[in-house]
């Protein structure tokens, strides 16, 4: 079974997501399913074994974000080359940019599902109106008519995204998952601080919070001595490195690889993840969460969006969105807990995800989907 995965851009890191489910059935023993990754523009900097990435905008010698004002010209080229693939299933993540891998499903008549994250969901619902979101709603729309299954990544997003107008006899939750035998609790690689280790890892904006998390961490470093290590990129970056250089105890650390994500995930005390709403925006799901845990860290989180449905509920902390005052008192909570108690909640974190969010079982339900969809086609 050939399945064409499909997406506007890629770029690893950060969005491993899009590629982990291929990369662990192409691994599978006995196997029989295999994947092309078919995006506009590409950006890898990690190894993705097994899985062949064509990207069509032109000027590849262009930093990537001078290649992303380029996507429109490669969108025919690369809905044709979908075609000629002649996949099974295509698989197209994000409902924004679907244009491609809808025009080869109907062009081929090839069985069409999506997975939604969440920006693509709320373009659908957007009144603004510019020629690129008239566009974007466009697509949007008709790639939810012609898509089998939609796969919102959340009871949170599947609830947004009826509200929104996708069809609901479309959709069915499938939660992305994460890999429990790579985020495992272990010894971290490098020097180990006596000090409660806080870290946050993400875009570096108002949605996910960073702003609101840095006053609490300032305000608690008098009463707690703490170390907070930042790891993301984004448009609050200068303001977080200058913050850090005022406060010694902030750490950023810019983007890492997924190896280094996970050592200093093992390395935390806290995973602070205060992601709320932004201008109408709240977050659908949330990986780094279920990484954390993973690893048996507990997670200090606001009550927004689908951030609820990634946190055990016997060993993180849900605040209410936007208190500040009780995101600090959280996390000098979780800070400040005893060796025994610290261990029962990591040992409560990790089950909770090997439970109920492993990728494991994500990829099962897939290949579920996939089989149904291309036994019907």
């Amino acid at each position: 079974m050939k399945i064409a995965l499909t997406k506007g851009t890629l770029k690893v890191p950060p969005t491993y997501f899009a590629v982990s489910h291929a990369l662990e059935m192409l691994h599978q023993p006995g196997n029989d399913i295999s994947f092309e990754f078919f995006t506009l523009a590409a950006s890898i900097q990690d190894s993705l074994p097994g899985l062949k990435v064509r990207e069509f905008t032109p000027f590849r010698g262009l930093p990537f974000a001078q290649r992303e004002r380029l996507l429109p010209v490669a969108l025919l080229p690369m809905s044709r080359a979908v075609s000629s693939y002649s996949p099974d299933v295509i698989h197209q993540h994000f409902a924004s940019w679907a244009w491609p891998a809808t025009q080869a499903a109907i062009r081929t008549g090839t069985p069409l599902m999506m997975t939604l994250h969440g920006s693509d969901v709320r373009l659908l619902g957007s009144t603004r109106n510019s020629p690129m979101y008239r566009y974007q709603r466009r697509t949007i729309a008709q790639a939810a008519s012609v898509s089998s299954l939609l796969l919102p990544v959340s009871k949170y997003l599947a609830g947004l995204a009826r509200d929104f107008g996708f069809p609901a006899e479309k959709l069915a939750v499938h939660y992305q998952g994460i890999d429990t035998d790579y985020f495992t609790p272990g010894e971290a690689s490098g020097e180990s601080s006596d000090r409660p280790r806080l870290v946050f890892a993400g875009t570096l904006n108002r949605q996910k919070g960073i702003d609101q998390l840095l006053r609490a961490s300032v305000e608690l470093s008098s009463r707690l001595p703490h170390d907070l290590i930042i790891i993301g990129r984004g448009p609050l970056e200068e303001e977080v490195g200058r913050i850090a250089r005022e406060h010694p105890h902030i750490s950023p650390l810019g983007q890492v690889d997924r190896a280094r994500l996970r050592d200093e995930l093992r390395k935390a005390t806290v995973l602070a993840f205060p992601s709320t709403e932004d201008r109408g925006t709240r977050e659908a799901a949330g990986l780094v969460p279920l990484e954390a845990q993973a690893c048996g860290v507990p997670v200090v989180a606001y009550r927004s969006g689908g951030v609820p449905e990634m946190i055990s509920p016997d060993a993180g902390l849900l605040i209410a969105e936007n208190d500040g005052d009780a995101l600090a008192l959280g996390l000098s909570r979780l800070l400040t807990e005893d060796r025994a108690a610290h261990e029962q909640r990591g040992r409560a974190a990790r089950d909770f995800v090997v439970r109920n969010r492993s990728l494991s079982e994500s990829v099962r339900e897939l290949e579920e989907h996939y089989r149904s969809l291309a036994s019907a086609s």
